[in-house]
């Protein structure tokens, strides 16, 4: 039996807290992994949606499942954030959790669900039966403490987003992401966040950047003619002076892989590579569907308002 999660699991929200795996890692490294804490805080969360489902076992002595997906309002997808516990993943009743949770993204508009796994993990074979396919792949790279390396930092190389930013970072965007990920994920959000490099009148690079409790996360876009790549990141790592305390979690695609050699040499180190794993929800329509037009059939249209006779005067002598 499937159903949502009501106040008697809480105490299975809690006690699965650190027994599942939290399949979004953004989140998982900026704020909160923990399913009951986001299925309590984004009740009061404007523009973002949770939905928290559990699985029971028809065997006597199986773990009940839980799975959690979130949406926000804005963005034509959702997130698998949880799936647990790690040893409930071969069972049949956490693959058939999978497919419920497809279901209700599917209730709330979204277009697909995105999940982000380590290949060699349990998680992604039972992904893959449940309908999931991998469209990208991504390496997480960590710093902890200050930059090493020999690099140059560029001053005053980056400034804040501002709004007149927007359609040069939707066109880097566009210009660098395959096209299939762009099906998948819109460009990112100005949201005042981010930074952009400017170089010569041209945008050249842009961090879309978010600080949370756990970390900060880095999503970077760099131009081909981007050049010193690490005097760059160095820069920005300098210029905004983040705590060495706090990790910086930055995620290369593949497509950029580029990057991966600037982040080594400035002391960041590999921390988890994933497969992107996407759940379409809905089906692209490849037939118009074609409605005869009366008008157009070889019907004559109605008149909408009455003729008037027209009476034939002859000319005043």
């Amino acid at each position: 039996m499937i159903r949502p999660i009501d106040w008697r699991d809480l105490t299975l929200l809690y006690r699965l807290r650190n027994e599942g795996l939290c399949l979004d890692s953004h989140m998982a490294y900026t704020s909160s992994r923990h399913p009951l804490q986001n299925a309590l805080l984004d009740v009061l969360t404007p523009g973002r949606r949770t939905s928290t489902l559990i699985a029971r076992p028809e065997e006597a002595g199986k773990c009940r499942a839980v799975g959690q997906i979130r949406r926000r309002a804005n963005q034509p997808y959702a997130r698998l954030t949880f799936i647990g516990p790690t040893e409930a993943l071969t069972e049949p009743h956490c693959i058939a959790l999978l497919d419920a949770l497809n279901q209700s993204a599917g209730e709330t508009g979204a277009q697909h669900l995105i999940a982000e796994v380590d290949e060699t993990n349990t998680a992604f074979e039972s992904l893959r039966q449940a309908g999931y396919a991998t469209y990208a792949r991504q390496r997480i790279w960590r710093l902890i403490g200050s930059p090493l390396g020999d690099a140059t930092p560029m001053d005053a190389a980056w400034r804040t987003e501002e709004g007149s930013d927007g359609p040069p970072i939707q066109s880097l965007y566009h210009n660098l992401v395959p096209a299939l990920v762009q099906q998948v994920e819109p460009p990112p959000a100005t949201n005042n966040r981010g930074f952009v490099h400017w170089d010569e009148g041209e945008l050249l690079g842009y961090l879309d950047v978010d600080r949370g409790t756990r970390g900060i996360w880095v999503q970077p876009y760099f131009h081909p003619a981007a050049e010193q790549i690490d005097d760059l990141i160095a820069g920005f790592l300098v210029q905004y002076s983040y705590p060495p305390s706090k990790p910086i979690y930055v995620c290369v695609r593949s497509y950029q892989g580029g990057l991966s050699n600037s982040l080594e040499h400035l002391g960041f180190k590999p921390f988890t590579d994933q497969a992107v794993m996407v759940k379409r929800l809905t089906v692209a329509v490849r037939h118009p569907a074609r409605t005869p037009l009366p008008a157009l059939e070889g019907k004559q249209p109605e008149p909408t308002a009455p003729f008037s006779p027209i009476e034939n005067h002859k000319p005043a002598s």
